[in-house]
C-alpha cells in the first residue's frame, strides 16, 4: 500500500472490475483513455487485467482510493534489459474514472506518492508518461507534478479512428527530490 495525502494505492484486485467496468463505457472518460469508439467488455477486462494482477506482465496496476472509495487506477510499467534487469526508466499512466474526483487534486495526489515509491523502492532514475496532445487537463496536472515536455512523438497512435500526436513527457530523480 501506498499512501498520499488524499488518496491510497493498492494493488488492483478483481473485485475492482465492475467499477472499472463502469468507466471503461462511459463517453466522458473514454475520450480520453481508450477512445469513445471502443467501450471495453467485461471479458476484455478480465483477460487484460488478470495477467497484471497474476504477476506475468511486467505492468503493475494500483487502485487509487479516496476515502475508501475506488476512483481511478495506474499503471507502473519498469523497464527491462535483455537480460532481465531494471534499467531504471519506468512508465506511468493513471486514469481517475469517477467524474466527481475530476478537477479535485486526486490525480496529482496519486502521481506524487506513485513518483516516491518509484524513486524510493523501485530505484527508478527517469520516470515518464505519453499523453496524447490533447489530453490537456492531464498536461497540466503532469507539469504540476514535475513533469517536463520533452517532444511530441507524431503520429504515434491511432485514436478514435485518427493518428494522434503524444508527448514525451518525464521527470528525474533528482528534479523530484528538489521538489
Amino acid at each position: 500500500m501506498i499512501k498520499g495525502k488524499k488518496v491510497v494505492l493498492r494493488p488492483l484486485k478483481k473485485e475492482d472490475f465492475p467499477i472499472m467496468y463502469k468507466w471503461f463505457n462511459n463517453p466522458e472518460v473514454l475520450e480520453f483513455w481508450y477512445g469513445r469508439d471502443k467501450p471495453k467488455t467485461k471479458a476484455w477486462i478480465k483477460k487484460h487485467f488478470e495477467p497484471i494482477i497474476a504477476g506475468k506482465k511486467a505492468s503493475q496496476a494500483w487502485a487509487i482510493e479516496a476515502e475508501g472509495k475506488l476512483i481511478g487506477y495506474m499503471y507502473n510499467t519498469p523497464e527491462k534489459n535483455d537480460e532481465g534487469e531494471f534499467t531504471g526508466r519506468l512508465e506511468l499512466d493513471i486514469l481517475i474514472g469517477e467524474k466527481d474526483k475530476w478537477e479535485k487534486g486526486y490525480g496529482s495526489d496519486a502521481l506524487r506518492a506513485m513518483l516516491t515509491y518509484a524513486f524510493d523502492k523501485q530505484k527508478a532514475e527517469r520516470v515518464f508518461l505519453m499523453p496524447r496532445t490533447h489530453n490537456k487537463r492531464a498536461i497540466y496536472v503532469y507539469e504540476k507534478v514535475g513533469f517536463k515536455k520533452e517532444g511530441v512523438l507524431r503520429h504515434f497512435e491511432k485514436f478514435e479512428g485518427k493518428w494522434t500526436d503524444n508527448i514525451m513527457m518525464s521527470i528525474l530523480k533528482g528534479e523530484f527530490k528538489k521538489r
